[in-house]
């Protein structure tokens, strides 16, 4: 029954809860005993033994092994041009529309201050933490709990569609730290859980998350300030900005149109008939396999 699948909506929003009460108490105590350390390790390393911990949590709590939990396949060559496209799509797109939010509710300087100090690179140390975390620790563990055991949970119990959206509420509410990545962070989710749910392998969404955030890393060092504009540069910069909306979503919408013709739509094909063709492997996960996975006697005709 689908009643019985890990995990629901309401559960998800307490393991959440459970992670982010986890990581403030894991934080609180790196802030007294590593009083040396670089300031991202001591504010992000405990989110992300918090992840991993409702990581293991979430998929012992799904009855399935690892790799069925996590979508853990492999991304087919053909998938990576298109896929460069959805990441240089997504990156413009996503970051000019922060851009917009921030000038239509500017950022308290405190808070940049108190952000920047987060990011700031004071040495060797500082650089390798901050990068081995922010690019490849934190995509790694955040795909595989929302866009892994989550997303794969709510799919089977819910269906792709709703899944795809609720994964991605939920993926905006963990980041409200800063409410002015809300509204990005929410479609970015949506683009992330397409991806999964489309070409089956969690490492799609690693692959985008990793890109993005090396390249918000590489603006943010790169100390980028805009400053005031005089009122005749307004109209150009709002130009820009259309500008690099309209070919960042030509960019994103393509790359997604091509990976959807290469494999057919993946879990948001007819879940129906999808169904009527799981293997034997996948039988009773709920987890419906492209034609392409399964023996010529049961392929689709």
């Amino acid at each position: 029954m689908t009643s019985d699948i890990y995990p629901s909506l309401t559960r998800t929003a307490g393991l959440l809860l459970a992670t982010l009460l986890v990581a403030a108490g894991l934080a609180a105590v790196a802030y007294e005993a590593l009083p040396g350390w670089p300031e991202i390790v001591r504010m992000a390393l405990p989110t992300e033994i918090a992840l991993a911990l409702a990581l293991a949590w979430a998929v012992r709590k799904s009855g399935l092994g690892w790799r069925r939990a996590l979508a853990w396949r492999r991304i087919e060559g053909r998938h990576l041009l298109p896929l460069g496209l959805v990441v240089v799509g997504s990156m413009t797109v996503f970051s000019e529309l922060y851009v917009v939010i921030q000038k239509l509710a500017p950022v308290p300087e405190a808070f940049e201050a108190a952000l920047r100090e987060l990011l700031e690179i004071s040495g060797p140390l500082d650089a390798i933490a901050t990068l081995a975390i922010a690019v490849v620790v934190a995509p790694a563990l955040e795909e595989a709990l929302f866009r892994g055991a989550i997303l794969q949970g709510l799919a089977r119990r819910y269906g792709p569609r709703s899944a795809t959206v609720w994964t991605a509420v939920f993926f905006a509410l963990f980041h409200l730290y800063n409410p002015w990545q809300v509204v990005p962070t929410f479609f970015l989710g949506i683009v992330l859980a397409w991806l999964v749910l489309t070409t089956r392998s969690l490492f799609s969404a690693v692959l985008v998350h990793s890109t993005f955030n090396a390249a918000s890393l590489a603006v943010f060092a790169a100390d980028i300030e805009a400053g005031p504009r005089a009122a005749e540069e307004v109209p150009w910069l709002v130009a820009g900005i259309v500008v690099l909306l309209v070919a960042g979503s030509l960019c994103l919408l393509g790359g997604m149109a091509w990976i959807e013709r290469q494999t057919g739509g993946g879990w948001f094909r007819d879940v129906t008939a999808d169904s009527e063709d799981r293997d034997d492997d996948d039988a009773g996960s709920g987890y419906p396999v492209s034609s392409t996975e399964v023996g010529p006697s049961t392929a689709r005709r």
